[in-house]
């Protein structure tokens, strides 16, 4: 198999299976009786734990095995969704707090051990089969587009269960992030280890150099960061568009449609990069502009009412969304020498989360006191306009050489 249909399928398998949790996550947790500020500092919580292990699992990736990290990563990710599921058994609410903490925690390092290795792995895989430079970008937005398939599919099948069952839509989740363990142990084979094996120290030393002495790859680490400002909506988007009509089947209908909605904007960002030479070419114009779009997006949605008006707001957030992180993966790996990718890889990430779980611990700071849906008309607005702030430093920040 091709590595990159390889990666194709492993990419589909794993959105799909973490996003059999999109449709039961928030409600799952209200239900439980956390508010939304709780949400938000366990999500803070899930960002830094991350942030803080990121390095150690993409020094293990480069000196032990890329492919390893991601079967590792896997299943404690398996072990992460499990928890969630036995949330129901508990009674007291710093019991069920506890219990989402230590899930969080435990998908936190999960990812952070399949964060880095993986796309360093196609990288190099695409590299060693002869695959040119300018391919990369193309390759990692098909396999984002493939993706956002996968989210599509896996949201749309878990705005299904009913209340009562949220906790079933964990234990399938943990059922299809272990099918996809199995799908690596078969497939993921040595083509995108490492061309000359290094020390896991060395690939730190190596990363380090690079990100202190390379004005692009620090211009892409600020860009990372800045992604951080859509987390309010990603968190915030099901009881805001349920709170917008009076039943629950009403309710479920419109999540459901709204989830298609988001992953269509998604695939269009995404097949716009893999399509448009222009785009994929001019990374440091086409990165300030996907935050651009993604920044509009997000503030024009807090300032209506309603769920029409918010359909073309919510395209555009998502356009940029889709287009974002394929250009910001071609753009980094292939840049960084083969033997510290993964390396590299969790030390960009490690930065970009940091700046993700910033954003969240603010979010928690400020909504402590407030009801579930109060809010997202002041917090959407100050953070769509936060990433347009953002987006315009970046582009006139940004490198001008190209190499």
């Amino acid at each position: 198999m091709k590595p990159e249909k390889f990666y194709n399928l492993y990419s589909f398998m794993s959105s799909f299976g973490m996003c059999l949790s999109v449709g039961v996550y928030i409600p799952y947790l209200i239900l439980l009786g956390l508010s939304k500020a709780d949400i938000f500092l366990i999500n803070a919580i899930f960002w830094l734990t991350i942030s803080s292990s990121e390095v150690v699992t993409g020094m293990l990736a480069d000196g032990k095995s890329r492919a390893w990290s991601v079967r590792t990563g896997l299943l404690i990710s398996v072990l992460g969704a499990l928890t969630y599921a036995t949330a129901t058994l508990a009674i007291a609410k710093w019991q069920i707090f506890t219990i989402a903490l230590v899930a969080e925690i435990l998908m936190g390092i999960g990812m952070s051990f399949t964060s880095g290795a993986q796309q360093a792995w196609l990288s190099d895989a695409l590299k060693r089969h002869g695959r040119p430079k300018d391919y990369q970008v193309r390759a990692f937005a098909r396999s984002a587009k493939w993706g956002s398939f996968g989210m599509l599919l896996g949201g749309s099948v878990s705005f299904l269960f009913p209340a009562r069952y949220f906790s079933i839509g964990w234990i399938v989740c943990s059922a299809i992030l272990f099918a996809n363990w199995s799908l690596c142990k078969l497939r993921m084979n040595g083509d995108g280890e490492p061309v000359e094996r290094t020390t896991e120290l060395k690939s730190l030393k190596d990363s380090w150099c690079a990100i202190s002495s390379n004005r692009q790859l620090q211009w892409a680490a600020l860009a990372g960061m800045m992604l951080g400002f859509v987390l309010p909506f990603n968190l915030t988007w099901v009881p805001h568009f349920t709170s917008v009509v009076e039943t629950s089947s009403q309710s479920s209908a419109l999540t459901a449609a709204f989830w298609i909605l988001i992953n269509c904007g998604l695939m269009l960002g995404n097949r716009w990069v893999e399509k448009s030479h222009t785009i994929s070419e001019k990374q440091t114009v086409s990165i300030p502009l996907a935050l651009f779009f993604t920044g509009v997006g997000l503030a024009a949605l807090g300032l209506v009412n309603g769920w029409l008006l918010p359909i073309a707001f919510v395209l555009l957030h998502e356009l940029g969304r889709g287009m974002f992180q394929p250009l910001m993966d071609g753009y980094i790996y292939s840049r960084v020498e083969s033997s510290y990718k993964a390396t590299y890889g969790s030390l960009q990430s490690m930065v970009s989360r940091s700046g993700f779980a910033l954003v969240l611990f603010v979010g928690w700071w400020l909504l402590r006191g407030h009801d579930v849906n109060a809010s997202d008309g002041l917090i959407w607005p100050v953070a769509g306009l936060c990433l347009v702030a953002c987006a315009t430093l970046l582009w006139i920040i940004r490198p001008r050489q190209t190499a």
